[in-house]
């Protein structure tokens, strides 16, 4: 770090952002060393880890945490190293047979409260401390996911996460199951990942044929401590009509298929009785109340069967998203009885790539037991199609990387309101590096 001047890649009072921050190798150095050995992650989502003996591995940078579920009603977090020859005891996730954490190598075994239990040869080694135990990292629990941090003086875990616990409170996140599991490597800094999805100025360029069925200009931003949120705030969606840039005046377009479009396009948030729903309103005879109208108490109905508690939502925000980022590196759009959340972390110590994992998360049905979502791996992005918008989301990001390696282009400069959040974010990762 000796020739590595961070004074002049901090965000100034002229908000722009230098490209080092998304290219060099020190700097992801220096985020390693002063964030990520800091910040409260995302390690599994509880019901990975719902028997005694569960584990998830969670890898960030080249360091490995081994989470495990300890008794019924608890979670302990290691560092996932074996204190006679620091072999990693577990990899990816799984079930530890024999009610013990036990080494692969020379078959030393732990307690699932890390405590060593088992030395084979005892009597060939010196004196071992008695009260030798696995390293714990700080572990906590909130939203159905389990968070772990690697810095012993972390805050408490709701202090860091202040206001999202309270904003989010009616959406009943830890009510939720992982429906699917998707990873994959994104040939592109973390950054840029993550700025992808906390903004909306991008859909008209990356997405425009989804013009028709959203109105992108009217979105807020909105910082939220460390963390933010965009959308139509407070009650999104208040209006079935395309994005004001098409020029299109009313009766231009048809609100019914603007609605179908609108749930088709992000048809992993929701139900498969949607299309069915919008059908039988669109055909019913107008009965005085808009389309809109019809479809949010429709939706009602249909949440409610699902058993999804929609007690606290009013009729606009059952056809609303949060869209909340979990400083540093977690965001996506929070539904009543879905979601689908994004977890970015670099891959490994490379600065220009990154793992993505995209979780989606549904109310259980009634009466259905939970399956236990696969977790499904592509090294290769283009190895799996996407969907269309996500495609064009990730064919992005190399072209991205790419070009702000390019010795004839400047700091990056932000639009001041629609990419905000990501400015925010930038602010904030420059609190941690500047911080003792």
């Amino acid at each position: 770090m000796t020739d590595f001047d961070l004074d002049s890649v901090l965000i100034g009072d002229d908000d722009v952002v230098d490209r080092v921050r998304y290219t060099s190798s020190q700097f992801a150095a220096l985020e390693f060393e002063r964030l990520w050995g800091r910040v409260w992650q995302v390690a599994c989502r509880e019901e990975e880890i719902a028997e005694v003996g569960d584990f998830c591995e969670y890898l960030i940078g080249d360091q490995s945490i081994l989470v495990v579920r300890a008794t019924p009603e608890t979670v302990r977090a290691y560092h996932n190293t074996c204190l006679h020859r620091g072999t990693r005891l577990a990899a990816g996730s799984g079930h530890f047979e024999n009610d013990c954490i036990r080494c692969r190598y020379h078959a030393w075994r732990y307690d699932f409260g890390g405590r060593l239990i088992e030395v084979v040869d005892p009597h060939e080694f010196g004196p071992l401390p008695p009260e030798l135990c696995l390293g714990q990292v700080h572990v906590d629990r909130w939203g159905g996911f389990v968070w772990v941090c690697l810095d012993p003086a972390a805050p408490p875990l709701l202090e860091y996460l202040d206001p999202l616990p309270t904003l989010l409170n009616p959406y009943h996140l830890e009510r939720m199951r992982m429906r699917a599991y998707l990873s994959t490597v994104l040939p592109a800094n973390w950054k840029v990942v993550v700025d992808a999805f906390n903004e909306g100025y991008h859909v008209q360029g990356t997405h425009p044929q989804i013009l028709l069925w959203t109105d992108d200009v009217s979105l807020d931003y909105e910082p939220l401590g460390i963390h933010s949120h965009y959308g139509r705030l407070p009650n999104a969606r208040r209006a079935l009509r395309p994005s004001p840039r098409l020029g299109l005046a009313e009766g231009d377009y048809d609100e019914g298929e603007v609605l179908a479009s609108f749930v088709a396009g992000l048809g992993g948030l929701f139900y498969d009785d949607e299309q069915a729903l919008i059908e039988r309103i669109r055909s019913a005879p107008p009965d005085g109340e808009n389309l809109l109208s019809r479809y949010q108490k429709g939706r009602r109905q249909l949440l409610e069967k699902q058993g999804v508690s929609v007690d606290e939502f009013a009729d606009d925000q059952l056809t609303s998203a949060d869209d909340v980022f979990f400083f540093p590196n977690m965001v996506g759009p929070i539904y009543p009885g879905t979601a689908i959340i994004f977890r970015v972390r670099p891959h490994g110590l490379d600065p220009d790539s990154s793992i993505k994992d995209t979780w989606f998360l549904e109310w259980p049905p009634p009466g259905v037991a939970h399956k236990r979502a696969e977790r499904r791996f592509f090294p290769d992005w283009t190895e799996r199609d996407w969907g269309i918008i996500t495609n064009q989301d990730y064919a992005n990001m190399e072209h991205v990387q790419i070009g702000m390696k390019s010795r004839g282009g400047s700091g990056l400069r932000l639009n001041r309101r629609q990419e905000s959040n990501v400015l925010h974010m930038h602010r904030m990762i420059d609190r941690y590096l500047t911080s003792s």
